[in-house]
């Protein structure tokens, strides 16, 4: 999470701060982006700390799976076989 940051991009609800090497998207697709992580580090190998387990845990927790998601799950597993376990 950033505090105080710029608003580089407009009216996009996306923040980067390059030298603390952050990103913080808009609330509404925190969630996803934590499950695709969750996914990444099951299936690949991805490592994360406990700080950024926890913030994930945090973020799928305050933006829950939407139709958007299941839809987007469903298409991938048309495509690829498998989809994401933690789209429900």
């Amino acid at each position: 999470m950033i505090d105080g940051e710029a608003r580089r991009y407009g009216t996009c609800d996306f923040e980067v701060d390059f030298k603390g090497k952050l990103a913080e998207p808009m609330p509404s697709v925190r969630g996803d982006i934590a499950r695709i992580y969750f996914y990444m580090r099951d299936q690949y190998g991805i490592r994360l700390s406990k700080q950024q387990t926890r913030l994930l845990e945090a973020w799928a927790k305050s933006d829950p799976v939407d139709e958007v998601e299941r839809h987007r799950d469903q298409r991938i597993i048309e495509i690829q076989g498998n989809g994401n376990p933690y789209v429900k």
